[in-house]
């Protein structure tokens, strides 16, 4: 197999692309032509639920560590990443038909509710919105976030949950996986919304 030599696209502050970005963020080729379909629409986004501002997001990937370049911290291992988002960031989920049953989250979506925070964020403009994206660039496999809701601090934590960015490169998105690496249609989703995140080859960035 002949060396991967990423452009100048690929490894840009802004990619002009989500192949580039892709290319640049796991330092390999982009194979085949298959596309990710999204198990919700633009109606859903109006159904999210905040949970709260997203202060640190924990995900594991086999991407290049910038910091880090030689022996594990090359591509190809996996590592654990982390981001902390100083500029507001807001986690949203979208339920599942059965609903939001886990406390944590309840408890979280009602510490939102309590402190009337979903009209001042949609003043902010940081609510889910769309287009939906026709493209998703996976970034690896999301392992936990940390944030506030009101007074309450929590965490939550993800099993078979994959973190993708949109194809704007700014807009984060956790969706259920099955076993065989396929999206299930009918599970909680997860997405953030943020005026300054942005993914480039060098990771999550504000």
């Amino acid at each position: 197999m002949s060396r991967f030599n990423p452009s100048s696209h690929d490894l840009s502050e802004d990619p002009p692309t989500p192949e580039n970005l892709l290319r640049g963020f796991h330092g390999r080729r982009v194979n085949g032509k298959r596309k990710s379909m999204l198990p919700i629409d633009v109606s859903d986004l109006n159904h999210a639920q905040c949970l709260g501002r997203s202060n640190t997001i924990f995900y594991v990937s086999d991407k290049r560590d910038p910091k880090d370049p030689k022996g594990e911290g090359a591509q190809g291992f996996k590592k654990r990443f982390y981001h902390d988002q100083r500029p507001e960031s807001y986690l949203y989920v979208i339920p599942s038909s059965v609903g939001v049953n886990a406390p944590t989250l309840l408890e979280l979506m009602d510490a939102c509710k309590r402190e009337k925070l979903l009209p001042k964020l949609k003043k902010k403009g940081l609510f889910p919105k769309g287009p939906l994206p026709s493209k998703l660039v996976e970034l690896g496999d999301l392992e936990k976030v940390v944030l506030t809701s009101g007074k309450l601090e929590a965490e939550i934590s993800f099993e078979h949950y994959k973190l993708f960015v949109w194809d704007d490169m700014n807009t984060l998105m956790a969706l259920p996986m099955d076993g065989r690496g396929h999206v299930i249609d009918d599970g909680e989703i997860y997405i953030w919304s943020s005026k300054h995140t942005k993914v480039n080859w060098r990771g999550i960035i504000d």
